[in-house]
């Protein structure tokens, strides 16, 4: 009878410590894992992120080395020659004429990188009234003969400049946000994505900042780039934290 009780015992037990172990360890990963790719990209202080003029790679900022060009899976294709010490946290590219400008949170100026890629020429200074140290332009975009500029906090803006007059044409306070840390002009529909990697959420607005949707990231420790491809309904997102390229599956 011991014997009996003792085998009813180990069948009831050893399941429930399967199961116990299955909940804690790999079958949680696959929900995620259907959602994004993950990639390492070796850029330590990954900031910012745009297309290269033939949408086949990737246009990439550190704020602490440099200027690159990505696969998209994340390797490194070449670094630019430029040799500054700058605090890069925004990129972007005229896909027509090829310009690239990138933002400088330092010393809050967008600069267009010259031709041969090795010095920059000021496009404009950004001047936020009462601006907090280490709290200014994260995030650049063009479109349509416009810089969309977001400063990241302290306040959280979303401003237009207009590169035909070379004046700032409009600026907004962002409510929705608390970090605001990349921005990505769609010209799909003429909408914006901005990251916010305080709130770990990607979010699609209008070009006048109202909220279209939301979708949470919260897998990804510091978002601070963010291109999108609509017509793959894809999204990448890069983390300064890691280094880490995030290929997510759009859900909004």
């Amino acid at each position: 009878m011991r014997s009996f009780i003792f085998v009813i015992f180990i069948s009831i037990f050893l399941p429930s410590c399967f199961l116990d172990n299955d909940l804690d360890g790999g079958n949680q990963q696959e929900i995620p894992t259907e959602a994004y790719q993950v990639y390492h990209t070796s850029i330590t202080g990954l900031s910012g992120l745009c297309f290269s003029r033939n949408a086949n790679t990737f246009l990439a900022v550190s704020d602490k080395i440099g200027i690159f060009e990505l696969s998209k899976e994340g390797v490194i294709v070449r670094k630019f020659p430029y040799s500054g010490s700058n605090d890069f946290e925004g990129i972007t590219i005229n896909p027509v004429t090829e310009d690239i400008y990138l933002a400088d949170e330092g010393q809050m100026r967008v600069y267009q990188l010259s031709k041969d890629e090795k010095s920059l020429v000021t496009v404009t200074d950004v001047f936020i009234p009462n601006a907090v140290f280490n709290k200014g332009i994260e995030g650049l975009s063009f479109g349509n003969d416009t810089l969309y500029i977001v400063n990241h906090e302290s306040p959280t803006l979303l401003m237009k400049y207009d590169l035909k007059t070379m004046k700032e044409v409009s600026r907004v306070k962002v409510e929705f946000a608390a970090y605001l840390s990349d921005i990505f002009y769609d010209d799909f529909d003429k909408t914006l994505w901005i990251c916010d990697s305080e709130k770990k959420k990607i979010i699609h607005c209008d070009i006048n900042g109202q909220v279209l949707g939301i979708q949470n990231i919260d897998y990804i420790s510091k978002a601070e780039a963010i291109v999108v491809d609509r017509v793959a309904g894809l999204a990448w997102v890069g983390c300064d934290a890691t280094g880490n390229l995030y290929r997510i599956k759009l859900t909004i």
